[in-house]
């Protein structure tokens, strides 16, 4: 379920695309200083917005430079880290080992078995230093796993089990904004959650393999995607907006007013496309 909560690129000011550059570049130089270079490949943009977001936040120090690196051996990138990008990057690890190990489940992929073996000593590290967001990892996906098990039809169970992940990871400190960043976190669980079954489904379906969608809608009828998308993402800025931020504040809006449609939009306008060929071919 990656790949959701990226930027609008097309809608950020120069200085916003650096500064989401960089951020990213520090993530990733982050990733391969803890837990080994091979780990970088495990990047995507999704923990950048923790990390920007907390460092919002928070405001800690931050450390910034210019390097080279194997994706960019020729021209040199900007980079910034904090405390925070050192979280981001730990739980980076965190869940692309249970990634590769869901996919390993759903298409028996030796690639991703093989990736998740070489993760495993690096998941240990960061479940020692972050039991608690580890453990919630671990019991989210546990449930999800049962529900998928039994095909359940409970489309908002499944839903808010992958919200309590994010509600655990965007609470790092147990302090007054605690509350707030796990009703973020949720709500944007939910929606990514929601947001991926509803773009898989054909895919699923056509492999027959289990998808919660499908199933709600053979039990419940019809399930209204764009509005419960809609509500809930509604729902994660409503809590959002209630941080006091200002370093990067339009550059977070951007991601969550406009980049996390970034996917659904594509598959929108993909099969209008195919709807419109198909008008012409009858």
């Amino acid at each position: 379920m990656f790949g959701y909560v990226v930027a609008d690129q097309a809608n950020l000011t120069p200085e916003q695309a650096q500064r989401y550059r960089a951020a990213y570049c520090g993530l990733c130089r982050t990733i391969g200083q803890r837990h080994g270079q091979p780990a970088r490949l495990t990047l995507t943009y999704d923990m950048t917005f923790l990390l920007l977001l907390l460092d919002s936040l928070y405001e800690p120090e931050q450390a910034q430079g210019v390097c080279r690196c194997p994706p960019h051996p020729i021209r040199a990138q900007h980079w910034r880290a904090s405390r925070y990008t050192e979280y981001a990057a730990d739980l980076n690890v965190a869940l692309a080992y249970y990634n590769c190990l869901d996919d390993w489940r759903d298409d028996h992929n030796a690639a991703k078995w093989a990736a998740a073996k070489a993760l495993a000593g690096r998941y240990r590290a960061v479940q020692s230093q972050w039991p608690e967001q580890c453990r919630a990892i671990e019991e989210g996906l546990s449930h999800l796993s049962r529900l998928e098990q039994e095909e359940s039809a409970a489309l908002d169970e499944a839903a808010r089990s992958f919200g309590g992940i994010l509600a655990a990871l965007f609470a790092v400190r147990d302090d007054r904004w605690a509350d707030t960043l796990r009703e973020t976190g949720d709500k944007l669980g939910q929606f990514i959650y929601l947001m991926d079954a509803v773009l898989d489904r054909e895919a699923d379906e056509k492999r027959g393999r289990y998808n919660p969608v499908s199933a709600f809608e053979r039990a419940h009828g019809p399930f209204q995607a764009p509005q419960a998308l809609t509500m809930l993402i509604g729902d994660c800025t409503l809590a959002f907006e209630r941080l006091p931020l200002e370093q990067d504040l339009d550059l977070l809006r951007n991601i969550l007013y406009s980049g996390v449609w970034a996917r659904y939009a594509i598959a929108q306008q993909r099969k209008a496309r195919t709807s419109h060929k198909g008008e012409h071919t009858t």
